[in-house]
C-alpha cells in the first residue's frame, strides 16, 4: 500500500515466487505473481494487472566492476498491451561507492503512477549492489 487514503489510495495483495538461475556472472530473475482479488466495492485499483501485468522478468549481468541489468514487464495481452522496461547501470566510483545510472519507460513504475506512462533516467550513488 502506498499508505494514502481515497481517491489516491493504491494497493495490492499478491502472491508472488521468485526463481532465479545463475551461470557465472550472468543472473535469470523470473518474479511471476498472482493477484488476490477484492471485492469490486472494495477495490480501489482494480485495473492494476493491465498496467503491471502478472510478472516480470530480470537479466543481470556482471562486467568486472560494472553491473548491467535490464527488467521487462509486460501484461501478455494482444489488445491494450501495457509493460514497462528498465536498464540500470552501475560502476565503481572509489572504494565500495558505485555510481548509479537508470532509465524507465512504461507503466507502473510506482504504485501512485501505475496507469500512467513514464519515460525517466536518473542517476544517483549506490552503497551497495545486488551482485
Amino acid at each position: 500500500s502506498n499508505g494514502r487514503s481515497k481517491p489516491l489510495s493504491r494497493s495490492w495483495n499478491r502472491i508472488m515466487a521468485t526463481v532465479i538461475l545463475n551461470r557465472d556472472d550472468t543472473y535469470i530473475i523470473f518474479k511471476p505473481w498472482f493477484r488476490i482479488p477484492e471485492r469490486s466495492s472494495k477495490d480501489d485499483n482494480p485495473s492494476m494487472e493491465k498496467y503491471y501485468g502478472y510478472g516480470e522478468l530480470q537479466a543481470i549481468q556482471q562486467l568486472k566492476a560494472h553491473t548491467l541489468t535490464l527488467l521487462l514487464r509486460n501484461n501478455l495481452r494482444a489488445s491494450g498491451n501495457k509493460g514497462a522496461v528498465q536498464i540500470d547501470w552501475s560502476f565503481p566510483l572509489h572504494k565500495k561507492l558505485k555510481g548509479y545510472v537508470q532509465y524507465f519507460n512504461g507503466y507502473g513504475e510506482s504504485l501512485g503512477d501505475y496507469n500512467h506512462k513514464n519515460n525517466r533516467l536518473g542517476i544517483g550513488i549506490m552503497l551497495t549492489d545486488w551482485l
